[in-house]
């Protein structure tokens, strides 16, 4: 059945200006897939990887949020196989692509990353990245009954926009813990959904996201084991919120299975598991279990990706072991 619904809250569906909150999906599994928030990743592993996930957010709403995304990145320095390693950097590349919608709301994401990375040690890489892209923000008007279909300001509605958009990071990497930071959004811009000179009912202005995190690999037991433990915190903040963290720890046997758990502040508790098939496929799955007040009647979210990895013989890069993807 189709909502009946006033103009203006078909637009504060796209977050107003008066109750800012997270204006991009959000990701259980970032924790493997760090590509999601920061640019700098982009080649931060000696072959190409391919991810494709999806996330179904509260499960018991009508109309919840649903998003679908892939990732790509590769590094791009080709050297003859046989050369011997050298301290020198190399250059990573990659694209997104996300689908987020709520409703009759949806907002299409596509992004390409550049990232440079060097080597301070055979150990040891630091990287830079930038993203830039385009959004384009929806309302599907055929979802929707208004109340005075007969209102000239709905004639008049664009309800497709498109903003530029873009993002920087920086990664600091080894075999045994990682630190990234990064801010998403960085483009100021209002999307108004009238004609510019005309008066606004309601506009939705992108707010900067900032993302900061660090994680430790630890060794279980007897190193022959091959079992090892993963801490991590997130750190994420967008204005006014004061900001929020993210604890995550995560146990693996080799690159062959994973499970683990996640508290994200104020709102869920996350169980998580995957499984890889030799070194080019891996599967993660995750249920995000709610504890803030809709907790009762969400039903939790679900989230799974898929990686696909290709490594090319003729390429070689000083990447350490990227336990974090």
């Amino acid at each position: 059945m189709k909502k009946i619904v006033y103009i203006s809250i078909i637009l504060w569906a796209f977050a107003s200006h008066h109750v800012v909150s997270q204006q991009r999906p959000q990701y259980t599994q970032y924790a493997t897939n760090q590509f999601l928030i920061n640019p700098a990743i982009a080649g931060s592993q000696d072959m190409d990887e391919i991810k494709l996930g999806g996330r179904i957010q509260w499960i018991g709403f009508e109309d919840a949020p649903q998003t679908v995304f892939a990732t790509y990145h590769a590094p791009f320095k080709k050297m003859p196989f046989q050369t011997t390693m050298k301290k020198r950097g190399h250059h990573g590349i990659g694209a997104i692509l996300i689908k987020d919608v709520t409703g009759p709301v949806s907002q299409t994401s596509a992004h390409f990353n550049y990232a440079y990375h060097h080597p301070f040690t055979s150990n040891l890489n630091g990287a830079v990245g930038a993203s830039l892209g385009v959004l384009q923000h929806t309302i599907d008007m055929g979802q929707l009954n208004f109340r005075n279909s007969n209102d000239p300001i709905i004639d008049r509605l664009m309800p497709t926009r498109f903003i530029p958009d873009g993002s920087v990071g920086i990664w600091l990497y080894s075999d045994r813990f990682y630190f990234g930071a990064s801010v998403t959004q960085i483009i100021s811009n209002t999307t108004m959904f009238l004609p510019t000179g005309e008066r606004q009912i309601e506009t939705f202005d992108l707010e900067a996201h900032y993302f900061a995190n660090v994680g430790y690999k630890l060794d279980v037991g007897d190193e022959r084991s091959g079992w090892f433990l993963v801490p991590s915190v997130l750190f994420k903040s967008v204005r006014p919120s004061s900001g929020h963290f993210d604890i995550n720890i995560r146990a693996q046997k080799d690159d062959n299975f994973w499970f683990g758990t996640s508290f994200r502040q104020d709102d869920s508790f996350s169980a998580l598991v995957g499984f890889s098939a030799m070194e080019d496929f891996a599967f993660t799955y995750s249920y995000d279990f709610i504890i803030s007040d809709i907790g009762p009647y969400s039903g939790g979210s679900h989230e799974l990706t898929m990686t696909f990895k290709f490594k090319k013989k003729q390429r070689k890069v000083i990447c350490p072991d990227s336990f974090w993807l």
